[in-house]
Parts: structure tokens; C-alpha cells; sequence
């Protein structure tokens, strides 16, 4: 299950996370998107993924409160329907 943590401090680093997180269970990938200050986390047992968002929202992580939710899923990007033919207006 993929975990997003928003609301990371600037000290905040993937070594951490993945330390915070392994107290819940196996993590299988830590990465933190340095420009807009947000975290990644793979867990593979949703069970241990699901304690930890419950555990870790809204906690304090090196000064601020973090935001801890599972990912949406991202809608594909195909178009559906029939291809468009033409002009657009």
C-alpha cells in the first residue's frame, strides 16, 4: 500500500521516514520529493500500512505536524470513447 506524507519538514530525510515507518512493519520503498516537501512510503502489508497511517497523522516529525493518508490512485491517462476527428471548437 502506498502511504503520502505531507507537511515534511526541510530536515526531514527518506532514512527517516523509512525509520519512523519500519515501526509498523516492513517498508519496501521511502522516497521525499525535496521541492514540494512531501514523502512516499511502500508498504507491502496493508494491515501494517493502515496502523501506521492511524498512528502517524498529524504527529510531529522534527517540528511539524505531519499529514499521513493513503495514495489516491491516479486515473489513467487514456482518453475513453472514440478518438475525436476534426476540428476542436
Amino acid at each position: 500500500m502506498k502511504i503520502r506524507v505531507d507537511n515534511l519538514a526541510t530536515e526531514v530525510t527518506e532514512d527517516d521516514l523509512r525509520t519512523l515507518f519500519e515501526l509498523f512493519g516492513a517498508v519496501a520503498a521511502a522516497t521525499i520529493d525535496p521541492r514540494r516537501r512531501w514523502g512516499q512510503i511502500d508498504m507491502p502489508s496493508k494491515a501494517a500500512a493502515r496502523e501506521a497511517i492511524d498512528m502517524l497523522n498529524g504527529q510531529n516529525l522534527k517540528g511539524l505536524d505531519m499529514v499521513v493518508q493513503e495514495m489516491a490512485d491516479r486515473p489513467s491517462s487514456r482518453p475513453r470513447g472514440r478518438p475525436r476527428r476534426g476540428r476542436r471548437r
